[in-house]
């Protein structure tokens, strides 16, 4: 008996998490799984689909935009060619939507991961069996929150005093400031960031903490945003006028010691300055992903000159 398509629905999330659980071990994908294969992005909604065999879930797949948001099959039916069928329908996905290139994991403001972990050398030599190639590199940083003397409730207290005698209030954000930190993020930084800012503010408590200066936000650190429940920390900016008065530092150690209450680790995404991560908190570990991408076979349709 073949295996058949379909779309997925929110009734079969717990079937979606065992195939997520047996087949995904370089990432906690089970974990995730409502939110990657049907959680909205700034792009929308995802399209999520299911591939059975004898009436059992053995596969999934969604798609957002031109990413692929996630892809897995059952280790148990793997070789029958399920995946390579769900990749298919996910190509032709975002082929009809016009995209020009689709990238796997990485989709802004709701992405598994940066990128195919570099370990997963099987998905992928696979990836690249079916037109795939690596186009760029990202690295996660992995940094200790509960045996780390540098990440405490004493220290991130420390760290606001500091920023207050500047003039800085450091305090964590509530919903009544999400109007203007979603409006400030959006001017002074753009891109998914406001989405994950939005979604960390509707954490319990809200995973978001701002410097503010004269009633505006002057800096601001976020973690949950994306992977809510991970511990990933990120977004985080600082406005430039306001550099080199330690906020970046004083939020950051904020966000890490909410992490600590139920993580052992947190995971910093998408690094920018390594070297403030090593001094401010140390590092002790690094994840490095390979941005897997295939150009479109359908030649975009040109118009003859007058």
């Amino acid at each position: 008996m073949g295996a058949t398509m379909a779309e997925l629905e929110p009734r079969d999330l717990a079937a979606a998490c065992d195939v997520l659980h047996a087949a995904c071990a370089h990432d906690k994908a089970a974990l995730v799984a409502e939110e990657k294969l049907f959680g909205a992005s700034p792009r929308g909604l995802p399209r999520a689909r299911g591939a059975r065999k004898g009436g059992i879930l053995i596969g999934v797949a969604a798609t957002c935009g031109d990413r692929i948001r996630v892809l897995a099959v059952h280790p148990a039916a793997r070789g029958e060619g399920i995946g390579g069928m769900l990749l298919a329908a996910c190509e032709q996905d975002i082929w009809a939507n016009a995209a020009r290139r689709v990238r796997v994991l990485d989709e802004p403001g709701n992405y598994l991961a940066p990128g195919v972990d570099r370990t997963n050398t099987e998905t992928i030599r696979w990836l690249e069996r079916k037109g795939y190639v690596c186009r760029d590199t990202h690295t996660n940083l992995v940094v200790d929150v509960r045996a780390n003397p540098r990440v405490s409730a004493e220290r991130a207290a420390d760290l606001a005093a500091r920023a207050a005698e500047r003039g800085y209030e450091v305090r964590r954000a509530t919903a009544a400031d999400a109007e203007t930190l979603s409006a400030a993020v959006s001017m002074g930084f753009g891109g998914a960031w406001p989405f994950e800012i939005e979604r960390a503010l509707a954490g319990d408590p809200p995973g978001v903490h701002v410097a503010w200066h004269d009633g505006r936000p002057a800096a601001f650190a976020a973690h949950d945003g994306n992977n809510q429940g991970l511990g990933w920390f990120g977004p985080a900016g600082t406005w430039p006028e306001h550099r080199g008065h330690g906020l970046g530092e004083a939020l950051l150690v904020a966000c890490l010691v909410d992490i600590a209450a139920a993580h052992d680790t947190a995971e910093i995404a998408w690094i920018g300055p390594r070297e403030f991560y090593e001094k401010a908190v140390g590092v002790v570990g690094e994840r490095t992903f390979a941005v897997m991408t295939k150009d479109s076979p359908y030649k975009r349709a040109t118009i003859p000159p007058l």
